[in-house]
């Protein structure tokens, strides 16, 4: 599981290191980003949403928890890529014939 903190971070590098990170992370792979529950903290979450392909990851859980600090943490997994289906008569299934 890759774990990123975001607390105390400057957010365009955060971003950065999360779209990297997330490259990197094989499908099945889970991400867990930690950030501080401040307003500010917490459009950083909706923003790692913003820059992540909708549609290449599962959102598993956002949660509050407590310590010394309110922290909320998103729990992303990475999905499987799909394959397009070939169609009769496509040219990629004319060359395997």
């Amino acid at each position: 599981m890759v774990s990123i903190d975001l607390r105390e971070t400057l957010i365009p590098f955060s971003l950065l290191q999360i779209t990297n990170a997330f490259r990197k992370m094989k499908p099945g792979e889970e991400m867990e980003i930690f950030a501080s529950a401040t307003p500010a903290d917490a459009a950083i979450l909706k923003d790692v949403m913003l820059v992540l392909p909708p549609t290449e990851y599962d959102l598993l859980s956002t949660e509050n928890q407590g310590g010394d600090g309110p922290v909320t943490c998103l729990r992303l997994r990475k999905k499987q890529k799909q394959t397009p289906h070939k169609k009769k008569g496509d040219s990629l299934c004319r060359k395997s014939i």
